[in-house]
């Protein structure tokens, strides 16, 4: 069943929508009587098309919270801002993945070179890809992406786990710990830009109680060690 956020008006139980989603429902073709899903303020709700020019739709029921396909603890992302396609996939499997919030940064060996007016010029498309993988994997937020940020202010991050991966630890087999994740903790995954960690940045990350872990003996690219590094974390997190 498709799946749109929207805005359920709980006294008539009418619904409505963004201009944008309106686009979107006129692409995919609702037709009158089809049913559909709504997110309206993390509550899931089943609604029927009552007409179609204008587009309107009433809310039918309310899924129970137990169908959520949310994970049960915050995954969290650090991530390099990468060459745009590359950034752009990241954006999209990772919510995918079930990440809550999306932290992109720029250090010492980002390759992609771009000042805070620049990214914040390119965010609303960002969020769009955000918003339309949130539909597609049938979460019930959309996840957070914070503004551009350097390395050192990621320090004062505070989370259950903190993890970074470093390609110094690949031979180490030192790989990402079968941690015990419960509801309602943070994990943070910090994946290094396409020139890697400054040794510097590690010994200041690992002085902030970041844990170095390693993704194995091959060296992957930023976009391949970040949907890594959440897949594992979240496999590790739903497995009980």
């Amino acid at each position: 069943m498709r799946r749109f956020f929207g805005n359920v008006n709980f006294e008539d139980k009418h619904v409505s929508f963004s201009d944008e989603t309106l686009k979107h429902i006129r692409v995919v073709r609702l037709q009158m009587g089809e049913t559909f899903e709504v997110v309206s303020q993390g509550k899931v709700f089943v609604c029927l098309v009552s007409n179609i020019y204008p587009f309107e739709a009433k809310v039918v029921k309310q899924k129970s919270d137990a169908d959520s396909r949310e994970l049960d603890f915050d995954l969290i992302l650090l991530c390099p801002l990468l060459k745009r396609n590359n950034f752009e996939l990241v954006l999209q499997k990772s919510v995918e993945l079930g990440v809550k919030e999306i932290y992109p940064y720029i250090s010492s060996r980002v390759i992609k070179r771009i000042d805070n007016r620049e990214f914040l010029s390119k965010k609303e498309r960002f969020d769009k890809i955000i918003k339309s993988a949130s539909e597609q994997s049938n979460r019930t937020i959309i996840p957070i992406l914070h503004s551009l940020f350097s390395l050192d202010s990621a320090c004062e991050l505070q989370a259950d786990y903190k993890f970074i991966a470093y390609e110094n630890e690949a031979m180490k087999n030192n790989l990402l710990p079968k941690v015990n994740i419960i509801s309602g903790q943070k994990v943070i995954c910090l994946i290094g830009p396409e020139g890697g960690f400054d040794s510097r940045e590690v010994e200041m990350f690992t002085a902030h109680d970041f844990v170095p872990v390693s993704l194995g003996k091959r060296i992957l690219r930023a976009e391949t060690a970040a949907l890594y590094m959440l897949s594992v974390i979240g496999y590790l997190g739903e497995k009980k």
